[in-house]
């Protein structure tokens, strides 16, 4: 007579964001992308076309959160 074993995954905790953890306010291009929901690469390219402000210090690019939201805002269209 074989006995069946079950196989237990292991409980993974999880632990959530505190809601009140303060968005940083110049976020990197991986940063503001996820923040549009967009890619790398098309914030990139808002920044080479200047479409955005953006801050340069040294070879890193830092984008204003005020500045994706008044992007945003921009280009929002009316029904």
């Amino acid at each position: 007579m074989s006995m069946r074993r079950e196989k237990i995954s292991p409980v993974v905790a999880i632990t959530a964001v505190p809601e009140t953890t303060p968005l940083p306010r110049l976020l990197r291009i991986a940063e503001a992308a996820r923040y549009l929901s967009a890619t790398p690469w098309f914030i990139r390219s808002l920044i080479w076309s200047h479409s955005i402000p953006f801050l340069q210090l040294g070879k890193r690019h830092l984008i204003d959160v005020r500045d994706l939201d008044a992007y945003v805002d921009s280009q929002k269209v009316g029904a």
